[in-house]
C-alpha cells in the first residue's frame, strides 16, 4: 500500500474526483514512510488506519479490481506504478452481486478502521520527542536552533504562526527561519501568519503583504491581522498541531539570526497546551477576518454615500398587456 499511497497518479485521481463532487472513502495503513501523503491525500478524501492491509482494491457502485504489488517493487517507492498488465496480481470484476459483497466487507473494515488523523498525531508525536530529547553522540548537546528547523522541516501539513507585536514581523522576516518555511510551502505545507497591527498602520499592512508575496513568488502564504493586543511578548509557532514553539521576544536577534547562540525559547507536545494555543490562534484569526470584511463593507458604503443615492422604484407597462386588454 506504501507504493500506491506515494504515487502521483492516486493523487491526481483523488483530486479529480473532489472537484467531481465524488466522495472517496480510502484504508490505508499510515505508516513514517507515507504520512506525508496520507495528510495530503486527507484534504480530499476520508481516510482512516488499518494494520496489516494487503493488496490494494478499488471498488465503485459497479466494479471491483484489485492488485497486488510484490515485494521487491515497494523497495523503490518513486517508481512509478506500472500499467495493470504489468502488475504481479491483478483482477476486474463487474458482477453486481460481488460488488455488494465488497462493499459489505469494506464497510466492516471502515467502521472498525480508526481516524487518520488520530494515528497520524500518535505517529507524529513520537518523532517530535526523538527531535525534542536527541540523545547527542558528542559532548556538544544540539543548540535550539538546530531543534526548531528540525521540527519545521518535520512539518507535513500547517505551521501557525503568531507575531503578537508588528515590530517582530521584520525580524522574522529577514530570518533563516522564514525562509526555512517557505521552503515548507512546496511540499503542500500551508502556513498561516497572524500578525497585530495597531490602528493607523495601514500602509504597514501592505507592505507587510507586498514583501511576504515577493518573497514566496508564486507561492501562497496566508496572511491576517488582527487589532486586539494579546499578553503575548513573543513569537509562537504551531506546526501540525503537534507541537508548540514559543520564542522569547526580548531575545528575537539571536533566535532568528545566523548566529549560533542558543536562544531563550520552549518546545511542548502535550495535547491541552497545544489545543489551547490553537484555539487562541483560531479565534483571532476569525475575529480578524470580520474586521477586514467590516472595512471592506464600510468602504463602500463610503463611496456610494458621496454619490447621495437614494433607494428608488420603477414601474413599465409591457406593450404585450396593452394588447391584450384592447
Amino acid at each position: 500500500m506504501g507504493l500506491l499511497v506515494e504515487s502521483p497518479s492516486i493523487l491526481t485521481l483523488v483530486k479529480k474526483l473532489k472537484h467531481r463532487s465524488v466522495d472517496t472513502k480510502i484504508v490505508v495503513e499510515i505508516s513514517k514512510m507515507n504520512t506525508n501523503y496520507s495528510k495530503r491525500l486527507m484534504k480530499y478524501s476520508d481516510i482512516k488506519h488499518s494494520d496489516g492491509l494487503v493488496g490494494c482494491s478499488f471498488r465503485n457502485e459497479q466494479s471491483y479490481c484489485f492488485c497486488h504489488i510484490s515485494e521487491h517493487r515497494l523497495s523503490n517507492l518513486r517508481q512509478e506504478i506500472e500499467s495493470p498488465e504489468k502488475l504481479t496480481h491483478f483482477f476486474y470484476i463487474d458482477n453486481m452481486h460481488f460488488v455488494k459483497q465488497q462493499e459489505i466487507l469494506f464497510k466492516s473494515l471502515w467502521h472498525e478502521s480508526i481516524p487518520a488523523r488520530e494515528k497520524i498525531t500518535e505517529i507524529e508525536k513520537g518523532i517530535m520527542e526523538v527531535i525534542l530529547n536527541p540523545e547527542s553522540e558528542s559532548e556538544i548537546d544540539i543548540n535550539s536552533n538546530i531543534i526548531l528547523f528540525r521540527i519545521v522541516e518535520s512539518c507535513v501539513d500547517q505551521i501557525l504562526i503568531l507575531i503578537p507585536i508588528t515590530d517582530l514581523f521584520w525580524s522574522f522576516y529577514y530570518s533563516n527561519l522564514l525562509v526555512s518555511i517557505s521552503k515548507m510551502l512546496v511540499k503542500d505545507v500551508t502556513v498561516k501568519i497572524l500578525i497585530h497591527l495597531e490602528d493607523g498602520q495601514t500602509n504597514v499592512k501592505d507592505e507587510i503583504r507586498y514583501k511576504l508575496k515577493e518573497f514566496s513568488q508564486d507561492l501562497d502564504i496566508n496572511t491576517n491581522f488582527f487589532s486586539k493586543k494579546i499578553p503575548q511578548p513573543y513569537l509562537s509557532l504551531i506546526v501540525d498541531n503537534v507541537v508548540l514553539i514559543e520564542i522569547d521576544y526580548k531575545n528575537e536577534k539571536s533566535i532568528l539570526s545566523k548566529d549560533t547562540v542558543n536562544p531563550m525559547m520552549s518546545f511542548s507536545i502535550n495535547d491541552t497546551r497545544v489545543s489551547s494555543s490553537t484555539s487562541v490562534f483560531d479565534i483571532l484569526w476569525i475575529q480578524s477576518d470580520f474586521e477586514r470584511q467590516k472595512k471592506i463593507k464600510q468602504t463602500y458604503f463610503d463611496i456610494f454615500k458621496g454619490f447621495n443615492m437614494k433607494s428608488e422604484n420603477y414601474s413599465r407597462d409591457w406593450n404585450f398587456k396593452k394588447n391584450r386588454n384592447k
